[in-house]
């Protein structure tokens, strides 16, 4: 299959050794998914993805015009302009979320309890139709985090990044681009040491994570509700409170680039015509293993916000069966209205 010509993109300082050891020329899937969820052409500044990596299956162990004032508290929703986007008019780009009306969903209901007897474990779920702005909910108990909460803390390196007028470093940006597109626990340890958990709890507050519990623990253990999974995607993807268009474009650059081993749950009914900007968590515990999947749906007719937090007693495989199982109910309900 020849390989599709590839966007072009501005000169980089040169890597490491080590750096470039890491790094592996794009397949063609990746630069075409790249293409389809930012627009279909360049995206200045973001650098290049594509990092080659294995399944980790034993456990989730932009520019500013001029510095703005760090907040100190959660009402703080100042934002530096940007004096250049990364992408010019990305397309398809999140709609921006407004109060939505909570709704029964008695035939969604229907079939995920029809599929979730026949399963072992647990499962909550909400989704949030941007389309017709409606809001379900489904057994949507709170969890552990795992790698989902990375994303908070990419929110929280570029919100101090914009809040002080800086793009991020060169350093910065590689330990992102692992973080997100292939959940790298070291990278997230070093960026969360940079910003620190006070900084983290902080900008949860500016996102409206109510619900989500930032302690001195492991960060993988920290715990949230699906309903702030949604918000927590869609503050990084949609929102001016917290984060700026070129910064939003970052993030959504890179949760549209997780490596192919890790695009199940909320990136299952991803095809030629659905496009998926995610996050996934997963980890063993003594209950099971706890799988979790959220992200930013386009495609088909449908756009929306799916989170999810479950429980395999069965182990990792057949807990990312059916957290999958379950966001593919979800995109086909969606091809009706919910209520």
């Amino acid at each position: 299959m020849t390989e599709p010509a590839r966007p072009p993109r501005p000169p980089r300082p040169p890597r490491s050794r080590a750096e470039a050891r890491l790094v592996q020329r794009p397949s063609p899937a990746v630069i075409a998914r790249r293409r389809l969820v930012v627009g279909g052409g360049a995206v200045l500044g973001l650098g290049a993805l594509g990092y080659g990596v294995s399944e980790l299956v034993g456990g989730d162990a932009a520019t500013s015009a001029a510095p703005s004032p760090r907040a100190t508290g959660s009402s703080a929703t100042g934002s530096a302009t940007p004096t250049a986007s990364p992408a010019a008019s990305p397309s398809p780009s999140p709609s921006t979320p407004t109060a939505a009306a909570v709704v029964e969903a008695p035939r969604l209901t229907a079939r995920l309890e029809d599929y979730l007897d026949e399963r072992r474990g647990t499962l909550g779920l909400q989704l949030v139709d941007l389309d017709r702005n409606q809001v379900f909910r489904f057994r949507a108990e709170p969890g552990l985090c795992y790698s989902t909460i990375k994303v908070l803390i990419l929110t929280t390196v570029l919100r101090l990044g914009q809040e002080d007028g800086k793009q991020l470093s060169e350093r910065q940006r590689g330990l992102a681009e692992r973080m997100i597109t292939r959940s790298d626990n070291a990278a997230t340890e070093t960026l969360l040491a940079q910003v620190g958990r006070p900084e983290v709890e902080r900008v949860a507050g500016l996102v409206g994570m109510k619900e989500t519990e930032i302690d001195t623990g492991w960060w993988g253990h920290w715990r949230t509700v699906p309903g702030d999974l949604d918000t927590m995607v869609s503050a990084v993807l949609s929102s001016d409170a917290v984060l700026d268009g070129a910064r939003r474009a970052t993030a959504r650059f890179m949760m549209a680039d997780v490596v192919d081993e890790q695009r199940w749950g909320v990136f299952a009914p991803e095809g030629d015509d659905v496009y998926v900007a995610g996050k996934n968590g997963w980890g063993p515990m003594p209950d099971g293993y706890h799988l979790n999947t959220t992200g930013w749906v386009v495609g088909e007719g449908r756009e929306y916000v799916l989170g999810v937090l479950s429980t395999s007693p069965r182990g990792f495989r057949y807990g990312r069966e059916t957290i999958s199982s379950v966001a593919r109910l979800c995109h086909d309900a969606l091809g009706e209205e919910l209520a």
